[in-house]
């Protein structure tokens, strides 16, 4: 069976969504590399995510476990007075039923892992722990660019989060395998323009010799 016209619009809710949770790329149906991850539920049995944003999160320099590697001679006064950001993911898997709901989702495959489903669809207690709950309601939503478009680009009503995220740490390689997955989508059309912008170029005598 195809996508539900409901189920489609929702991902491009959660894209909203996680845009203004601050992350920096957003794409949907990304498969996640989960070797070694213990499952948290019955219901966490995929490993495609409807939507996944990559973005920053910051903390003191002097609490990252990467401090110590790579930076022999290299100390600061008050390493805690510095912040330094390391890619997390957040990943929304949207639910448009009782029955969508019980087939399973991610739920431990990000750092930040939610479910977005229409109002009072499902009741938070019945989420694994951790995993954050948002409610669409179709009556109330509606979205316009808001004015403060470098920290929250969208105004979204009828959008509300219900129970948040807890961060869960997950393996470094975990969070490069879902980057370089969304990379790869892009990277034939970067292939054709880098190849477009040298070849455009190559009749400029000062840039190129070419034969007579």
């Amino acid at each position: 069976m195809g996508e539900t016209a409901i189920h489609l619009f929702l991902k491009q809710v959660g894209r909203l969504f996680l845009l203004n949770q601050g992350c920096h790329t957003v794409e949907t149906e990304v498969a996640l590399n989960q070797l070694g991850l213990q499952r948290l539920d019955e219901l966490d049995n995929k490993k495609v995510v409807d939507v996944l944003g990559v973005g920053l999160r910051y903390r003191p320099f002097g609490r990252t476990e990467e401090r110590g590697e790579g930076y022999e001679g290299f100390s600061l006064p008050q390493p805690d007075t510095y912040d330094v950001g390391l890619n997390v993911l957040r990943g929304v898997e949207v639910k448009v039923s009782r029955s969508d709901f019980r087939n399973g989702f991610v739920c431990a495959g990000c750092n930040y892992n939610y479910v977005l489903t229409p109002t009072r669809l499902v009741a938070p207690g019945l989420l694994p722990r951790g995993v954050g709950l948002v409610e669409f309601n179709k009556y109330k939503f509606s979205c316009e660019p808001s004015d403060d478009a470098e920290r929250r680009p969208y105004r979204l009503n009828g959008l509300r989060v219900v129970q948040h995220a807890t961060y869960r740490k997950i393996p470094q390689f975990q969070v490069d395998h879902a980057v370089a997955a969304i990379a790869e989508r892009r990277l034939a059309e970067a292939r054709s323009a880098a190849l477009e912008n040298v070849l455009g170029l190559l009749d400029d005598p000062e840039l190129a010799y070419r034969a007579p």
